[in-house]
């Protein structure tokens, strides 16, 4: 039986001024790359068969340290990258609805919106839940390096969670930088949000704006 630990980059650049990231090859923040040595220092014990990362900067460095102290070499994996925001690359909330009000209305409600050139989240889960389905039909523990929106959607995937609008308006909460999500066979979901590896750090965040999306996480 194969089991799934999937991380959250650590935190990376834009992350605190809320931009919406999605595919832009962003580096992490000092304190990125602490937590991404915090993570190897936790998992390096653990009976890991393989790594497996998004193909965005932000994760490989995250996985970087784990990859070192294991002698593994990542495997890339593109199905585990972050929402393509399009348009909406590299701009804050505000930003966003300067120029899109109507969509952006729509996303505060928790829709799930096509942002101009880029994806759904429906796109994002049917992506990242076949990837998943593929790594947990292998034999031992592989370690995914991935985004926040994807472990939202493989929480709620693992558990039979409904999310089917704005992942981060659904009942499961983001997921914070550098935090751990388990999966096993079935799929069944052994733990999520976990951060106990982060015992130097401060981890949770001011919520942002009562009422809008958590698109720091994206």
């Amino acid at each position: 039986m194969g089991s799934v630990i999937l991380v959250r980059h650590g935190e990376a650049e834009g992350n605190r001024h809320h931009r919406l990231i999605g595919w832009s090859e962003v580096g992490l923040t000092d304190v990125g790359h602490l937590q991404a040595r915090q993570v190897a220092d936790r998992l390096s014990r653990a009976p890991v068969q393989r790594i497996v990362s998004s193909d965005l900067r932000r994760t490989v460095e995250t996985a970087a340290p784990l990859a070192a102290a294991l002698g593994m070499q990542p495997v890339l994996d593109p199905r585990f990258r972050e929402i393509h925001n399009g348009e909406w690359t590299g701009l804050t909330p505000d930003e966003v609805n300067a120029g899109w009000p109507d969509i952006w209305q729509r996303y505060v409600d928790g829709h799930d919106v096509d942002r101009p050139g880029g994806e759904r989240w429906s796109d994002v889960r049917a992506r990242v839940t076949d990837g998943l389905e593929d790594l947990l039909a292998s034999d031992g523990v592989t370690v995914v390096f991935s985004h926040g929106g994807p472990l939202v959607i493989a929480a709620a995937w693992a558990s039979g969670t409904v999310v089917n609008g704005n992942v981060f308006k659904g009942p499961l909460a983001s997921a914070e930088n550098a935090s751990l999500c388990t999966i096993v066979d079935g799929p069944r979901l052994l733990g999520y949000n976990d951060v106990g590896h982060l015992h130097a750090i401060a981890t949770v965040d001011i919520p942002y704006a009562p009422g809008e999306p958590d698109t720091r996480r994206h």
